[in-house]
């Protein structure tokens, strides 16, 4: 009888560990991804020496996808996510924008000035299907307190789709785009200094 007994609960093993298994309700995995900006083209031939500081971040989600919902609702991505911050992302993005004009240079030739700022905004609004970037940025001239430029500039960059994928794409751009206008602030204040001494100049 004992053995009988033995050899029902043997038999009865695989059909429990069936059972078991059918029990347990299947999960969706979703693996996280990770993107970043892509390495720019430096700028050749420009006439100054541009240093990029580390921009801060001021921006929600910090590492995580944000998306803007209708109104004031946003969304923070779970399982998409940058490899760094956004402030720390346009600061590698710029400095290797304007990396031909800080390298090994004759730094007594050029003017150097030093580029800093923040990231106030790094968002995909699925409303309007547009990136949105905003960044606050300064330019001081090396050893002239009295050179600074400051400026806040807002890109919205139109997306076909909202994905994280189309997200990356418009951080990209928007971000090509800051670096342009950075480089034609700079030479439309240096243009207009120049301007203004060589008039005070013939005054003279």
């Amino acid at each position: 009888m004992k053995r009988f007994h033995l050899w029902c609960a043997a038999a009865l093993l695989p059909l429990l560990a069936a059972c078991s298994f059918s029990l347990i309700p299947e999960t969706d995995f979703t693996e996280p991804r990770t993107f970043d900006l892509a390495s720019p083209v430096p700028i050749e031939g420009l006439p100054f020496i541009l240093d990029v500081d580390s921009f801060s971040n001021e921006c929600s989600g910090r590492y995580k996808m944000v998306f803007r919902e209708k109104g004031n609702r946003i969304e923070i991505d779970q399982y998409n996510r940058w490899s760094m911050t956004p402030g720390a992302m346009v600061t590698k993005y710029l400095a290797a924008r304007f990396a031909a004009t800080a390298g090994n240079q004759n730094r007594t030739e050029k003017k150097v000035f030093e580029l800093d700022g923040t990231v106030l905004n790094c968002e995909l609004n699925k409303a309007e299907k547009q990136v949105d970037l905003m960044v606050h940025y300064f330019i001081i001239e090396h050893g002239n307190e009295s050179f600074k430029i400051t400026g806040t500039e807002g890109y919205g960059i139109p997306v076909e789709d909202t994905t994280a994928e189309a997200f990356a794409d418009g951080m990209n751009l928007a971000a090509e785009r800051l670096a342009d206008k950075i480089v034609a602030d700079l030479k439309e204040e240096l243009r207009k200094r120049a301007d203004e001494a060589k008039a005070a100049q013939e005054k003279k």
